[in-house]
């Protein structure tokens, strides 16, 4: 019992260390991509601890103020371990799949410590690979990876990605596909979407009426709300600026915020939920935002694809 309440602490603590970072990568992203915005922190987040598992000095406390972490490295992986575990149980309500390997040039050693680490903390594993030949190591990733994800990530890497010059290369993946734990009704409707003040296009809406948690955060200028998906352990918060020009200003306040403080605010209400339908593909070029994050010397050697 006492190791089980351990181990929700650490959980605890890592969650509020990725919501501290998912605004802070979120805010970088959104000076410089004046568009839609998709990343996933979690997956962002479970390869720089990869990478974290086996940094020293002053490598080590970049990662750490970049991750804004405020536990040791075993506490850490412990954390890491509870969650990712959790995710790979059998009888979810939810289909989830990840893939995580860590490539580096067959002319690097690998420590067994370190191996170990990946392996039993983040369900992964470091293999050597031939950075030489790179088409045939990315054929070599693909296969790994669709496999992996039960044919769910057929092409992961593309052409020109690995070159010899790098020193290591992280794949990281998440499939994620659930239900909503209170459904919409079956058919959408048009609607409008406001893009800006005087902008709009018209797009099919999904429709429900439940009670939901939820603020009206008047600091913030927004609306918060939170959905479950079936399980009720996953859910999705949107946040909603009051104004239709509002989300400038909006984000300039979150950037000051522990997004922890938006849920405590909240509470259960019934309301009229009116959501678009919407698929995104995006694809982020990770080296220089961490760049400019914080973590400096060792990410221009890096190449991420997750």
């Amino acid at each position: 019992m006492e190791s089980a309440v351990a181990n929700q602490r650490d959980v605890l603590k890592l969650s509020l260390s990725q919501r501290n970072f998912a605004r802070d990568m979120y805010m970088k992203l959104a000076r410089s991509s004046p568009g839609n915005i998709f990343f996933s922190p979690f997956t962002i987040m479970t390869a720089l601890g990869m990478v974290y598992s086996g940094a020293q000095r002053n490598t080590e406390q970049e990662m750490k103020t970049v991750m804004n972490l405020s536990q040791d490295r075993i506490s850490l992986h412990r954390a890491f371990k509870d969650v990712i575990t959790g995710f790979q149980e059998k009888g979810r309500p939810f289909e989830l799949h990840t893939s995580n390997i860590a490539y580096v040039p067959d002319s690097v050693p690998l420590l067994p410590n370190y191996k170990a680490i990946l392996s039993n903390t983040y369900q992964s594993y470091a293999k050597s690979g031939n950075f030489r030949k790179p088409e045939l190591l990315r054929e070599e990733i693909n296969t790994t990876v669709k496999s992996q994800t039960n044919s769910r990530i057929l092409e992961l890497v593309p052409e020109g990605v690995i070159d010899e010059d790098l020193k290591i290369l992280l794949i990281n993946v998440v499939y994620f596909k659930g239900l909503w734990e209170k459904e919409f009704v079956s058919h959408t409707t048009e609607g409008i979407f406001w893009l800006s003040e005087e902008e709009n296009i018209k797009v099919p809406m999904m429709h429900i009426s439940e009670s939901f948690e939820m603020v009206h955060h008047k600091d913030l200028g927004a609306t918060v709300l939170s959905m479950d998906y079936k399980g009720s352990r996953l859910s999705m918060l949107i946040v909603l600026p009051l104004e239709r020009d509002g989300l400038p200003e909006m984000e300039a306040k979150i950037a000051d915020m522990d997004l922890g403080d938006l849920e405590k605010a909240m509470v259960s209400c019934k309301i009229a939920v009116s959501l678009p339908r919407f698929k995104m593909l995006e694809t982020i070029h990770l080296t220089d935002l961490l760049i400019e994050v914080g973590v400096m010397w060792w990410a221009s050697f890096l190449s991420w694809w997750v």
